[in-house]
């Protein structure tokens, strides 16, 4: 291959910042735009088989299949956008990641052998169990939510024997009884249960809300018994989203917590970028909100402290700290599926000690006449949006 980097020639291309293989499994594209232009002052045109116009995609390491696309030509002074900017990901490769690797993208623009342009891209290629943080992979954070986790079931039949303990049917029923303190209790049960395996705070990485991390996955949190505040927030969404509960993530500067829906709603938004609809919605009492680390104290918080940490966490006096929320049954709706397990055996998980009995369940508040059978019809004039608030 000769190069004559033509003056005028150039590629233009808006790649994802990361992949991994939940960018695989939900059909993320890696190419967002990407466009030849030739701004010199001739025709650029194919010319028979040995000069033809191609344009080429390799990436090192290999993650992706080579792509590659025929141009007949392009004007003097215009700019060819490409249509097709399907580049298949190495499921294979992607799955078998155990650590990030830095990765490189090169598109060539060659006419027969002549390379005519050459543009190199740098991005990450994350572990299989890794998060790339916010920005491109911010919707993919539900992927992480995983209700398919063969572990859960064992810390879901606890939660069920605790409200049975409890005087409370043991039906792990989710929305179906209408009642919102039913969908209270489920949260509350589920946290009394993981109480009882006796998980230990580990230290998240800075910024992990932007740069991402290594996420534990539950199996992993309950057999080694370390979680950090993400972890343990997609521990206590996975199990929630098991017993047909809506859970939310709010992610902070720094931290994150998880939420549930009392009554079966979401927000409007797969990102819910506006702290006072959070606030709105506890204010409602349609959503409840809890801080997940305190069940890894020694001994483990009372559910209801960590209902009221967390609602302190997004008053508008902290609201400078709120980054998004995150609505898993959105992320569902989207088809932001799950990553799956691939465990064929459940790994052996912190089992309670003898002397460690479950948290009792709360006092479940007065949440007074929630409409959870009412569908709500929302505004869409400004005036009724204003009215409404």
């Amino acid at each position: 291959m000769t190069s004559d980097r033509s003056p005028g020639i150039s590629i233009h291309a808006d790649l994802t910042d990361c992949v991994n293989y939940a960018s695989w499994q939900n059909s993320v594209p890696l190419l967002r735009s990407l466009e030849v232009w030739n701004e010199s002052s001739e025709e650029l045109r194919s010319s028979g088989p040995r000069g033809d116009i191609r344009l080429e995609l390799v990436t090192s390491p290999a993650f992706t299949r080579p792509k590659q696309w025929m141009i007949q030509g392009i004007a003097a002074g215009r700019q060819l956008a490409i249509r097709d900017r399907d580049v298949q990901l190495d499921a294979d490769y992607l799955n078998g990641l155990n650590e990030a690797e830095r990765g490189l993208v090169t598109l060539r623009l060659l006419q027969g052998e002549t390379l005519l342009s050459e543009v190199v891209h740098d991005i990450r290629v994350l572990a299989r169990d890794e998060w790339g943080g916010l920005g491109s992979m911010s919707e993919l954070l539900a992927a992480f939510v995983m209700p398919n986790d063969p572990s859960l079931a064992s810390l879901l039949k606890s939660a069920s024997k605790i409200l049975t303990q409890h005087g409370h049917s043991s039906a792990l029923d989710g929305y179906q009884s209408g009642d919102p303190r039913r969908a209270y209790l489920l949260a509350a049960a589920i946290w009394s249960a993981v109480a009882e395996r006796s998980v230990t705070y580990a230290n998240p990485p800075s910024s992990f809300e932007q740069n991402g991390q290594k996420v534990r996955r539950p199996s992993t949190v309950l057999s080694d018994g370390l979680a950090t505040c993400l972890d343990s927030t997609l521990l206590f969404a996975a199990a929630m989203e098991v017993v047909g509960l809506n859970p939310v993530i709010v992610l902070l500067e720094g931290h994150c917590f998880v939420g549930v829906w009392l009554v079966e709603r979401t927000f409007n938004h797969l990102i819910e970028t506006d702290c006072s609809e959070v606030r709105k919605a506890i204010a409602a009492q349609e959503l409840i909100t809890f801080e997940t680390t305190l069940v890894t104290h020694d001994p483990p918080s009372r559910f209801e402290d960590a209902v009221q940490t967390a609602q302190h966490a997004t008053r508008e006096a902290n609201e400078s700290h709120f980054v998004v929320t995150i609505d898993i049954k959105r992320a569902r709706m989207a088809q932001i599926r799950p990553l799956a397990s691939h465990e064929k055996t459940v790994r052996n998980a912190v089992e309670p000690t003898e002397t460690t009995g479950p948290l009792p369940l709360p006092a479940v508040p007065d949440l007074g006449r929630v409409a959870a059978d009412i569908s709500e019809v929302k505004p869409t004039t400004p005036d009724g949006r204003i009215e409404r608030w």
